[in-house]
């Protein structure tokens, strides 16, 4: 688990950071100069996104090569 991974978590323990963050990777590249408070909206966004389109965290980390961490995720959850 990474720092923002562990964020995500923290943020929403419901998500699954993995595709949460590969998400957010999507919208913006790199994470390191986004708030927390941007990582709080975009927990919100990403679980609104997945109650209209289930499925789209894992395929989010999938595309980003974080399929791995997003089973780890739910074996853990």
């Amino acid at each position: 688990m990474n720092f923002y991974q562990e964020l995500i978590h923290e943020i929403n323990p419901r998500l699954n950071p993995a595709g949460v963050e590969s998400l957010m990777r999507l919208q913006y590249g790199t994470l390191s100069h986004l708030s927390r408070e941007i990582f709080v909206a975009e927990c919100a966004l990403a679980a609104e996104c997945e109650k209209e389109e289930p499925g789209i965290l894992k395929s989010a980390a999938e595309s980003f090569g974080m399929g791995r961490e997003f089973e780890e995720w739910e074996k853990a959850a």
